[in-house]
């Protein structure tokens, strides 16, 4: 009983502390170099320590009440009471003294209990781990589904839960829990979803000079521009605002006549199908902030910053350059003002709706290819259960800005169960697609 009580106590404190914690707890207490190091190698080895420990907690709980049956029967006759008897004090014995007590007070000083009990750790992982691993991956074999790579430890799912439930405690606010979701998505999103498209990206051709180069950087706030030949497909280089002012402002050769393509550096160029994660990981093991994004084909589709994969994680960065960018706007109940280059599960989610789409990722995007053109102020269409309306124009080139997202009519939805997005086939429906188009110009005019 007071095995398995120790080893419970184990148990909360290996999974109460953090390394850094330990670490900290440590160095305060000058614990010798033999016990620090055994110490952090257990936190380290978490899951087969855990499961250690598990197993001789049940071994000990076993013995107790084979123990408690032995003296109960050798102390009283019959077989009713005292079977009632055994089974109540083993019932009580290992809820409170195995169970509850030890686990309240490992959880209570997780860093003491971790180094006071890390010898008892130490002999449960040598004695059992072994024969722990082996009936975690006999146990995986037979499980349902499959087997369990790593053994049954906690998922995402099951830490997405514990999240939650920390927020509905108060231990969490609503912005901790954000990021800490955030993180999980980050796997889970494309770079081509967070990236500014192509027609989006401010450029700089290579035989610019750097004083020209100097005045872009000042209307446009960024600190690094993407440079070309001829065309955006034609991509050279990446100009940095401080190699610029280095080159102008030298005190001992300033040239501001030199061309861009002298001061740029070497683009860093991913595929646009790779999770933000990677990128991310790409970014900080190169050293770059920016990374230019290709299509299948190698053509340019896009341009992603360092900035833009963390804003997926602690919200949106703003900052004196940022221009005001449109939000979802609630107009009526129901009906939604959305951002055409919104992505269509952020619209989705408005709704309670899980969508996607393999083709397009934006709302401007689904009402193109629902309609099968462009679409212009008014044209509608429904598309994965939202109906969705051109709302706004904007920027030099007249393109779609806003669109109007509601829910499709229930009996329209239920007369529609196909799953996928209605396309206007050009071959057979021009000729109704250029009435619609000029009924909407007429009621707009």
């Amino acid at each position: 009983m007071v095995c398995g009580g120790l080893l419970s106590a184990a148990d909360a404190a290996l999974l109460g502390t953090s390394r850094a914690a330990l670490e900290r707890h440590l160095e305060e207490a000058e614990s010798p170099e033999r016990v620090r190091r055994r110490v952090l190698h257990q936190h380290e080895d978490a899951p087969h320590t855990l499961a250690a420990i598990s197993l001789g907690r049940v071994i000990s709980e076993s013995i107790m009440a084979v123990a408690i049956t032995a003296i109960v029967f050798e102390t009283m006759h019959g077989w009713v009471l005292p079977t009632l008897l055994s089974v109540a004090i083993a019932v009580v014995g290992s809820f409170l003294v195995v169970s509850v007590s030890p686990r309240t007070v490992g959880r209570r000083r997780p860093e003491r209990f971790s180094v006071l009990l890390s010898g008892l750790i130490s002999v449960a992982r040598n004695l059992l781990g072994p024969l722990a691993r082996l009936m975690i991956h006999v146990g995986s074999a037979f499980t349902p589904g499959g087997k369990i790579s790593g053994g049954p430890y906690a998922t995402e799912a099951e830490l997405r839960q514990y999240v939650d439930r920390a927020m509905e405690n108060e231990e969490l606010e609503d912005t901790e829990r954000d990021m800490i979701q955030g993180v999980f998505d980050l796997g889970d999103t494309l770079v081509r979803e967070i990236m500014v498209p192509r027609t989006d990206i401010v450029t700089v051709t290579a035989a610019t000079t750097a004083e020209k180069a100097m005045r872009l950087f000042v209307r446009s706030g960024y600190s690094r521009i993407p440079v070309i030949g001829e065309t955006v497909d034609d991509l050279q280089g990446v100009l940095y605002v401080k190699d610029v002012m280095r080159t102008i402002h030298s005190p001992w050769d300033p040239s501001p006549e030199r061309p861009v393509d002298q001061l740029m550096r070497a683009p860093m160029v991913l595929p646009e199908f790779l999770g933000a994660d990677e990128v991310l990981h790409a970014m900080q093991t190169r050293r770059v902030h920016i990374a230019i994004l290709v299509e299948e084909y190698g053509g340019v589709s896009g341009m992603v910053t360092i900035e833009d994969v963390l804003e997926e994680i602690v919200g949106e960065i703003a900052d004196e350059h940022d221009r005001a960018e449109l939000r979802i706007e609630e107009l009526e109940d129901g009906v939604f003002r959305v951002p055409a280059r919104e992505s269509i599960s952020t619209a989705g989610e408005l709704f309670g709706l899980d969508i996607e789409d393999e083709d397009v990722d934006t709302v401007g995007g689904l009402l193109t290819k629902s309609l099968g053109r462009i679409p212009i102020i008014g044209s509608e269409s429904d598309a994965l259960g939202l109906r969705l309306v051109a709302d706004r124009t904007g920027g030099r080139r007249k393109q779609l800005a806003t669109v109007l997202v509601s829910r499709t009519p229930k009996e329209e939805r239920e007369d529609t169960r196909t799953g996928s997005v209605p396309v206007v086939d050009p071959g057979t429906s021009s000729e109704t697609t250029g009435q619609s188009a000029s009924v909407q110009e007429e009621e707009h005019a």
